[in-house]
């Protein structure tokens, strides 16, 4: 059985949300704190009955709750005619593909009425405690939603209990931020050494192992460094000496390390050592499971061994597979069609909105798309020179480059910038534009984006030289530059390689800038003197 729906109803972030999944690889993007981790835990949650490898119903905590839905309860709560039905609860559903072989778990037990095979877990006030929770709340005693009076419950969705041992979806989570996978590689040689030696052998590797430890404790010089500390050292007035521990039969399994083409284990780089300890975790515990949850795989990996991983991900195509990532890399190397987009606990696919637009996404490399979704504010310029002119114009009224305020300068096609305003309209992304008025503003700018403008308020902008002759960068640039000789010599000296242009007159400098877009705008950012701006670049910036 595949997961095709995933619907949550009041935990944590999510309020009311529905998500469609794929069968196959599933890419959660989105800024910090939109709702990745949650996603994948709510999944453990519902489809194994544990969060953080215990008891998901031991655990219960009032902050599990939407945060709306528990701010409304706590306003509530001082009203005496407040009715049971009024506490918040959890409702979290996975919708499984309805297969004419498979009619078990099947039902209209569910929040869309659907029938089809699935699963609900409820988190829900206990009736059993109606008395008890009227008194609380009658002597005030009620302070926050009362998850002592909680019940849990999984169910199918034909209304029948799961038992999680014999439910035929498993789910494992590789969480690559928190967890130390050295036991994976003990684990490792443990089995290989169990599966591959028989009774006999493993004996004789026994006796091998306690002679070695009893040749150690029995060496010349262990023995004299024993006499000396009988004679200098004494532990609660006792006599003391070193030697090898006794330990259990088979404990020389946890001696026995292993070499990767002939390198120790240990030797090898913390990258290397990270995939390889991954790999075999998610070999472990993925043996037995079909749905995978992965935390950003992409921890601690450089770009070859982080692709070699996401192959070995994604090569099992009866296994569903979910990840958490902030890198472009991973999620162009998954496909941008797997990509679910997450925005302070809402979701929307690529292709949701307009078809046409995100087709053209998805024909793309990925990086500057995947970079424009995890930014928290965007800038689009339409070239290498826009951007290095932005980014030195915003340095020189912020004192830092745009990315370390969380905004970050894509160059794209000016074709393109509809489809990206189509992208921020799905994921209610801030953007702006700066772009050439191309000598017809009324064309180029007003009525091509107008339904942007008009529908999306201050989400959307467009920056752009008022002055229709200035009809691109450089002599918009060269005009607020040229205006007084004393900032115009600057300028000059500014974009000039030695005194190269120092001599030269304005249509001179224009046709030098057009001519030689990216090294003028080189020699402006690298520039240790500040150059003028044109009015529309700094309310752009501002």
């Amino acid at each position: 059985m595949k997961m095709n729906k995933l619907y949550i109803k009041n935990y944590r972030m999510f309020k009311d949300e529905l998500i469609k999944v794929n069968s196959g690889c599933n890419i959660f993007v989105g800024d910090n704190n939109s709702g990745k981790s949650t996603l994948l835990e709510i999944i453990q949650v519902l489809l194994s009955g544990k969060i953080n490898n215990s008891s998901f119903e031991r655990q219960l905590k009032a902050s599990f709750f939407n945060y709306e839905s528990r701010s409304f309860f706590k306003g509530i709560i001082a009203d005496p005619s407040l009715k049971i039905e009024e506490v918040p609860s959890i409702i979290v559903e996975a919708y499984f593909d309805n297969d004419v072989n498979n009619t078990s778990y099947k039902g209209t037990n569910n929040e869309l009425g659907e029938d089809c095979p699935g699963i609900r877990m409820s988190v829900e006030f206990n009736p059993d405690y109606s008395p008890a929770f009227q008194k609380m709340l009658q002597d005030g005693e009620i302070y926050d939603i009362p998850v002592e009076f909680y019940k849990v419950s999984w169910r199918d969705f034909g209304d029948n209990p799961i038992i999680f041992r014999t439910f035929p979806v498993k789910v494992s989570l590789i969480d690559t931020t928190h967890k130390d996978y050295d036991s994976a590689v003990n684990k490792f040689i443990n089995s290989r050494i169990t599966n591959n030696l028989s009774d006999n052998e493993k004996v004789h590797l026994t006796r091998a192992y306690r002679k070695m430890k009893h040749e150690f404790n029995n060496n010349p010089n262990v023995l004299a460094l024993n006499e000396r500390l009988a004679v200098e050292e004494k532990l609660d007035d006792k006599a003391i000496k070193f030697g090898m521990q006794e330990d259990l039969l088979e404990s020389w399994m946890n001696e026995v390390s292993i070499e990767v083409e002939n390198i120790p284990f240990e030797d090898m780089g913390f990258g290397t050592q990270n995939l390889i300890k991954m790999e075999l975790v998610f070999k472990q515990n993925t043996e037995k499971s079909n749905v995978v949850l992965f935390e950003e795989p992409e921890n601690n990996l450089a770009f070859g061994n982080m692709s070699r991983l996401i192959s070995k991900i994604n090569q099992d195509e009866n296994k569903q597979v979910f990840i958490s990532t902030h890198s472009s890399f991973v999620a162009n190397k998954l496909g941008l069609k797997n990509i679910i987009l997450l925005y302070k606990g809402h979701t929307n696919q690529l292709d949701a909105e307009n078809p046409d637009t995100m087709d053209f996404f998805k024909k793309l490399p990925g990086y500057g798309t995947v970079r424009f979704l995890l930014a928290e504010k965007v800038i689009l310029v339409e070239g290498p020179t826009d951007e290095l002119i932005i980014q030195r114009a915003y340095k020189d009224v912020h004192g830092k480059v745009p990315i370390e305020n969380g905004m970050d300068v894509i160059t794209v096609d000016s074709l393109a910038f509809k489809r990206y305003c189509d992208l921020a309209v799905l994921v209610r992304k801030p953007l702006r534009i700066i772009t050439d008025n191309d000598g017809d503003i009324q064309r180029n700018i007003k009525d091509k984006y107008k339904g942007y403008l008009n529908a999306n308020g201050d989400l959307i902008k467009i920056y752009y030289e008022t002055n229709e002759t200035l009809h691109t960068l450089e002599p918009s640039v060269l005009a607020v530059n040229s205006v007084e000789e004393e900032v115009f010599n600057k300028f000059k000296r500014v974009i000039s390689k030695g005194n190269s242009m120092v001599k030269k007159n304005g249509a001179e400098i224009e046709s030098f800038m057009i001519n030689n877009k990216a090294e003028w705008g080189m020699r402006v950012f690298d520039s240790e003197e500040c150059i003028e701006y044109p009015a529309y670049i700094k309310d752009a910036i501002r």
